[in-house]
């Protein structure tokens, strides 16, 4: 079954290998159906520019990997064997590239909007296309094989934790599929929240909320599902 199609919402579940080795690791996601995706928007466009100048204000390099969000991320890394300073959290990435004022990438407002996100709760997002995915979503740890990332670089997934459909993998919290990228003719996203090992579930429930506020407000559409997989349920 295509996933986009069915437009409902979206199975999504923690292998159990990588339960047993983060028992503790979480993810949310939500489907958006029907959006309208467009270039950078010059609102959302300012309203990040207020958001790095605040995080810049607030934390330093120095400091980072001890702040609460990102040492959850870097805890599901290591209990994983997946060296969160080799492979860094795409969250800590963008959060590093405002410290050092290299500056952000703008994309599109859907991409966009979920960075805003990401820099806000310093937590990796992936935004996916859904009619891009078949099947059911398992987040588990990839055995061999590799993948082309968004940058066009062909990568190695062996031993890392990934997103999959029935095709392959096609997302982690550092690097995703250019497979399921985002564009101006995608209608149907699939949002992702890797909130890591320990992450509280009102937490994580709280940022998913936000998170189809700011998709939806920039992008139209509606927001379908809602589910948080891991430590012990699902929802």
């Amino acid at each position: 079954m295509h996933l986009g199609e069915a437009a409902l919402g979206v199975s999504l579940t923690i292998d159990g290998e990588i339960l047993d080795s983060c028992p503790d690791c979480r993810i949310g996601c939500l489907v958006i159906n029907n959006v309208t995706i467009a270039g950078s928007s010059p609102a959302l466009s300012q309203e990040f520019l207020q958001l790095q100048n605040e995080v810049a204000k607030i934390y330093n390099i120095e400091g980072l990997t001890q702040l609460p969000p990102i040492m959850a991320v870097r805890a599901m890394y290591k209990k994983l064997d997946f060296d969160p300073s080799r492979y860094r959290p795409a969250s800590e990435s963008l959060v590093r590239r405002v410290l050092q004022q290299k500056g952000i990438y703008y994309v599109n407002s859907a991409v966009d909007a979920s960075n805003y996100c990401s820099l806000k709760y310093l937590m990796p997002f992936g935004l996916y296309d859904l009619d891009q995915i078949e099947g059911e979503v398992v987040y588990r740890r990839a055995h061999g094989g590799t993948y082309e990332n968004m940058g066009g670089r062909t990568v190695s997934t062996d031993g890392k934790p990934f997103l999959t459909d029935s095709r392959g993998v096609f997302g982690n919290p550092t690097s995703d599929s250019r497979r399921t990228a985002v564009s101006l003719t995608t209608r149907n996203l699939l949002s992702v929240v890797y909130a890591g090992s320990g992450a509280a579930q009102e937490d994580l429930s709280r940022i998913l909320q936000f998170t189809g506020e700011m998709l939806t407000r920039y992008n139209g559409g509606s927001v379908r599902d809602v589910q948080i997989a891991g430590a012990g349920r699902e929802t």
